[in-house]
């Protein structure tokens, strides 16, 4: 895929939430990501991540403050962690609201993070809004992306109806759906945790991305 190059890589966290600095200095933050509209908050780095690397998180015109000096380190296929270099804890996330902190002493699910290159953020954004592409499902009119609730305690996955497929196992169709130009078609087939699969076929709109 991406190999060597440089780019900019976003951070997602177990339920679906982009993470992001909104306040130069403050803390990192939670949210939902918002289709076409990404925060300024990044990591530049190849994808796949290696590990273990430096993580320096940035906005466009400068480098992130007020942060720890940490470490990916390895979590899973194409999942990492975040690891503070002083104290050897981690980062993590507090799933009933948007905060997070730097405290954990163990890598657990809250500690998994999902980096992501704009092609993927692009690939999310057609599945979450069918103004960028029109989307079926084993040529049926596909309902929007859903992510998890909290309260179903698992994470690294999104539903499409009734099928939920692995946010981890399917980067490359993601960025395969966000690499397809305006007016093209693109098939991809969708895995679950569990080996299912969903079949979708995507005709790209002229909407662009910003």
């Amino acid at each position: 895929m991406s190999g060597d190059r440089l780019q900019r890589l976003w951070i997602m966290d177990w339920f679906g939430h982009i993470i992001s600095q909104p306040t130069q200095g403050g803390m990192l933050q939670r949210h939902y990501m918002h289709p076409g509209d990404y925060p300024d908050t990044f990591v530049l780095g190849s994808w796949p991540v290696k590990t273990p690397s430096r993580v320096t998180f940035r906005h466009t015109s400068s480098i992130a403050e007020g942060l720890p000096d940490a470490e990916f380190v390895e979590a899973g296929e194409n999942l990492v962690a975040l690891e503070d270099q002083d104290t050897g804890t981690y980062f993590s996330i507090d799933p009933r609201n948007n905060d997070t902190h730097w405290n954990s002493v163990a890598m657990y699910d809250w500690e998994r993070f999902i980096p992501l290159t704009k092609g993927m953020m692009d690939g999310l954004s057609v599945l979450l809004d069918h103004a960028y592409g029109d989307v079926k499902m084993s040529g049926h009119p596909a309902p929007t992306l859903m992510w998890p609730s909290v309260a179903e305690n698992v994470g690294n996955f999104a539903w499409l109806g009734g099928f939920a497929f692995s946010i981890s196992r399917n980067l490359q169709n993601l960025e395969k759906i966000g690499q397809t130009p305006a007016g093209a078609s693109v098939e991809v087939t969708l895995v679950s945790n569990f080996g299912d699969v969903a079949r979708l076929t995507i005709v790209r709109t002229e909407k662009s991305f910003d």
